[in-house]
């Protein structure tokens, strides 16, 4: 009855891990070991902690020894599976947390993204770029937008000319 007991607990433990860690893609057989070991471990664990609290020490020194020891030999066990199947502490929050600098970095890509869509380059028929002007769209609700004011906005209407400094013209095309 107890094995039974010990066996069912030891495949819910394996199946938390299987679900939570989403480990399902483990391909071989060692992995699947490990994890096993682990779980197990965990369960061995468990039994000499609740065997420590029912442990006298003062009567039973030499038991209270030999049970720290197989602890401590357990959860070294237990740590170095952690870090043969990659589902340690470090390693989850290495993964999971962005470092100062990669969160810039995204930032900076963001950032260079939206401009290249806002900004606008004028080139001259030759090829020759003579203009770049960005275009601020407010958003909805912001003072300007079409949805702020009750009749809608005009657009705004600029004449401007340029001249090219390569071939002296100042015809501007659209098409680039």
């Amino acid at each position: 009855m107890g094995r039974k007991k010990k066996g069912s607990a030891l495949q819910e433990r394996i199946n938390k891990y299987l679900a939570e860690y989403e480990l399902d893609e483990m391909n071989t057989a060692n992995d699947m070991a490990a994890l096993t070991q682990m779980c197990q471990l965990e369960l061995n664990m468990q039994q000499i902690q609740e065997a420590l609290e029912n442990i006298n020490p003062l009567t039973d020194s030499k038991m209270l020894k030999e049970l720290h020891s197989s602890l401590r030999d357990a959860n070294q066990s237990w740590t170095s599976l952690q870090n043969e199947l990659g589902i340690n502490k470090r390693k989850r929050t290495s993964e999971s947390d962005e470092t100062p600098l990669k969160y810039i970095e995204r930032l900076q890509e963001q950032a260079k993204k939206y401009v290249e869509m806002r900004f606008k380059v004028l080139k001259c028929k030759c090829g020759q770029p003579l203009a770049k002007y960005f275009i601020y769209v407010p958003e909805k609700g912001e003072a300007g937008s079409i949805e702020y004011e009750s009749k809608p906005v005009q657009p705004y209407s600029y004449t401007f000319e340029v001249e090219c400094w390569k071939c002296g013209g100042t015809g501007i095309d659209t098409n680039k």
